[in-house]
């Protein structure tokens, strides 16, 4: 068990260590001429001049979601708040105000080295990036099965999914004008793995009375971490511990056996991607009119140690989810939400384990396909519209932004958008400041407009800040 729980925290470090799905730059800033990392969403777009970067360069939080607070937190009594199990929200007020299906998508990202020149006639870049993704996807069924309780005795939904993806890139890139106009680029990348999981649920039937609950699901696991860990395949409550040899080492650590934990840290993971775009300066048909297009993130990763675990229609009985007092004001919210939490864990059990084997795991491709056009009485200002799409069975989004941009002085320019995606309807900007001795650019995708104190949003969880510091390196273009 003690195993057990240092993979799990190994897991965790891995995910906050690679602070993504995908560490791309804004897209508030896809039509900035300024800007020295729209190389991450379309390879095809130079930088106005060299540049440096280092840890501070490009940085990216970014959270995606149909529902919010107000969804799970309802106002009782003077300046009062309550969970939605409170019996002063009825079932219909809270399942009314759901979305058939709760999605969540966060994105973490930094570069931590970047630097671009122009070499061979063309624009070249090369980077270190870091990149974690993960998505969440639950029917509102599980939370009607969560408010209603007994109301009801069976319950069934399907559907419940979480994917996370964690790794880092070194990325070369080069783009090239190959005839006027009409520019095309490619970033390579190699990738190292640091941690992954992957469940999935497709079934989940509740049978219940006051007494005992039934539970029959079906369901899979799969999770792999930066290091080797093996596991021996049998069912769950038996499992031998697993075999985490930098674990090991960093248990059995007295000063001498260094060598030993730095060979455990050798990536036990690693994969290619390529990105690939292309910009179209229509000019000589229609005078300022661009039009531009990417695929970014088309590759995958394999990782040498993937434990599996399944669930094969088997059926659990236990005691089921602890009751909750909804007239008992005294315990947090965060306590309701623990209560509620451990027992669900203890319905999702994984009963059986596959082992550990080496396996492949593609990343979600992004899609870009842009149009713009500089407005013909001032050419600085444009208009401009950007699709974006994610492909993957799960975690996939569809969004389309209108943009105003203006550079009114040749070291400051400026983005306003609006976009209108899966998650929702969202506003972004974006200031770049780049004279000759430095850059600097801050900006969001998706403005928070209400937040709580604690400065989670109420109304959904859409948010994103992104800013960063870079070093000029030569004359512009």
């Amino acid at each position: 068990m003690r195993r057990i729980k240092y993979s799990i925290v190994l897991l965790a470090v891995c995910g906050v260590c690679a602070l993504r799905v995908s560490a791309q730059t804004a897209k508030s800033s896809y039509f900035l001429d300024g800007g020295f990392h729209n190389y991450q969403l379309n390879p095809a777009m130079p930088a106005e001049r060299g540049f440096f970067s280092t840890m501070i360069g490009n940085w990216s939080v970014k959270t995606n979601g149909n529902f919010g607070l107000s969804n799970f937190v309802y106002p009782y009594g003077d300046d009062k708040l309550t969970t939605f199990m409170s019996s002063t929200v009825s079932a219909d007020e809270f399942l009314g105000r759901l979305p058939r299906s709760l999605q969540l998508s966060t994105e973490l990202g930094s570069t931590l080295m970047a630097t671009g020149f122009r070499m061979l006639g063309g624009f070249t870049t090369l980077s270190i990036t870091t990149n974690s993704s993960t998505s969440m996807n639950i029917p509102r069924g599980f939370f009607e099965f969560a408010k209603k309780g007994f109301q009801e005795d069976h319950y069934s939904f399907s559907d419940i999914n979480m994917r996370t993806m964690n790794y880092s890139a070194i990325t070369l890139g080069y783009s090239h004008e190959i005839i006027k106009g009409l520019r095309v680029g490619v970033n390579a990348k190699y990738l190292v793995g640091m941690a992954y999981a992957n469940i999935h649920v497709d079934k989940l039937n509740i049978q219940m009375n006051e007494e005992k609950w039934m539970v029959e699901s079906h369901a899979s696991a799969e999770a792999a971490l930066f290091t080797e860990v093996t596991v021996e395949p049998g069912p769950m409550d038996e499992l031998n511990e697993p075999k985490i040899p930098l674990v090991d080492a960093m248990d059995n650590f007295d000063g001498s056996n260094y060598k030993e934990i730095m060979a455990a840290f050798k990536p036990a993971s690693s994969g290619f991607a390529v990105d690939l775009g292309v910009v179209y300066d229509m000019s000589e048909l229609v005078k300022g009119l661009t039009l531009s297009a990417s695929l970014v993130d088309l590759g995958s990763l394999k990782w040498k140690y993937l434990t599996k675990a399944s669930i094969n229609d088997s059926k659990v009985e236990f005691d089921g989810i602890e009751e909750i007092d909804p007239n008992d004001f005294e315990g947090s919210i965060e306590d309701e939400f623990d209560m509620i939490m451990q027992d669900v864990e203890e319905m999702f059990a994984m009963p059986y384990s596959h082992g550990t084997s080496a396996a492949k795991t593609a990343l979600n491709p992004v899609m870009h396909l842009g149009v713009e056009y500089n407005m013909p009485f001032y050419r600085p200002l444009s208009v401009a519209m950007l699709y974006g799409k994610r492909f993957g069975d799960f975690g996939g989004w569809d969004e389309v932004r209108g943009y105003v941009n203006v550079s009114p002085l040749k070291w400051l320019e400026a983005s306003a958008n609006v976009g209108v995606s899966t998650y929702g309807t969202s506003w972004g900007w974006m200031f770049n400041f780049h004279p000759k001795i430095f850059s600097f650019f801050v900006g969001s995708d998706y403005m928070i407009t209400k937040v709580t104190p604690q400065f989670i949003p109420v109304n959904n969880l859409n948010g994103h800040v992104t800013f960063g510091f870079n070093m000029p390196l030569g004359k512009r273009k």
